[in-house]
């Protein structure tokens, strides 16, 4: 009988971090997300979770709540949860159950700025933009900066402008490899504003298909010629027979998205930085 106890007892505590390992949750509250003792607003707080940290939710309440977070209504309901060194509950409408990545973070005398959860290749995720005018970042394949949250820290300027642009390329595709024409020519959106989430939040454009498939008038030789100066002679064969750039396996896709960030200081001085987005083609 001691044995079968001691049995059903582990068997409960493997049930329970069972259950606990298949709820993971991220944190996405800028600022960090309190952990309270009751599902109450009002309640003790026990604790607070940093930006990215994984939690387990082990419970939900049905609590609903509804917070105005810089004018933003955000509404979800309480959870309770743990990990590794609190438990308690908080407010689901900042939790999320993808990983989050790391902010990239670009900072200019009085300013930081943060740009959310996009993937890329580089090593480093925070640049420095005082002696540049310019920085590349790298984006993994499958991932765009398009649709991201850039939350502001401003500490130096009257007024801060971020405008955004495409640029489209043609690429070549095959089963598998491609010939990306990044070096020709391309076409170019105009500059549009960001819209303003609120004081200190920017949320980047979204392109359409329409949009992704802009491109000015060619030579279809001309094409052709570059694709085998870039790619070679069996490439040039492969588009031997297209009329038109949008002819099969010529596509065209987005190649770089840019970011240009005016800062006006109190001598309505203008500061001018561009951040360049290398987009993977060819997917």
């Amino acid at each position: 009988m001691k044995i079968a106890s001691i049995l059903f007892t582990v068997f409960l505590s493997c049930s329970s971090l069972l259950l606990t390992s298949q709820n993971p949750f991220f944190v996405t509250a800028d600022n960090g997300l309190t952990v309270r003792e009751q599902p109450d607003p009002k309640a003790r707080r026990v604790g607070k979770l940093n930006y990215g940290e994984v939690i387990n939710v082990i419970e939900t309440t049905n609590i609903n709540l509804a917070i105005f977070d810089e004018g933003e209504q955000i509404e979800g309901q309480w959870v309770k949860m743990q990990s590794p060194t609190i438990k308690g509950y908080v407010f689901n409408g900042f939790l999320s159950p993808e990983k989050l990545e790391e902010p990239i973070e670009l900072r200019h005398y009085g300013l930081t700025m943060r740009l959310k959860n996009l993937k890329t290749n580089d090593e480093f995720k925070r640049h420095t933009l005082h002696d540049k005018d310019t920085i590349r970042i790298n984006v993994a394949l499958g991932d765009s900066p398009e649709g991201k949250i850039i939350t502001i820290n401003n500490k130096g300027y009257k007024h801060i402008s971020i405008f955004q642009q495409f640029e489209n390329s043609v690429t070549i595709m095959n089963e598998g490899p491609h010939c990306d024409l990044t070096e020709w020519k391309h076409y170019y959106s105009s500059w549009e504003p960001l819209q303003a989430i609120s004081k200190t939040k920017f949320k980047t454009l979204q392109y359409s298909s329409a949009q992704r498939r802009q491109f000015m008038d060619i030579d279809i030789n001309q094409l052709k010629t570059e694709v085998e100066n870039k790619c070679g002679k069996d490439w040039r064969n492969y588009v031997n027979d297209i009329t038109t750039v949008n002819d099969f396996p010529a596509d065209i896709g987005i190649s770089r998205i840019f970011l240009k960030v005016l800062l006006t200081n109190e001598n309505d001085e203008v500061t001018e930085k561009i951040i360049e987005f290398q987009i993977p083609m060819g997917c």
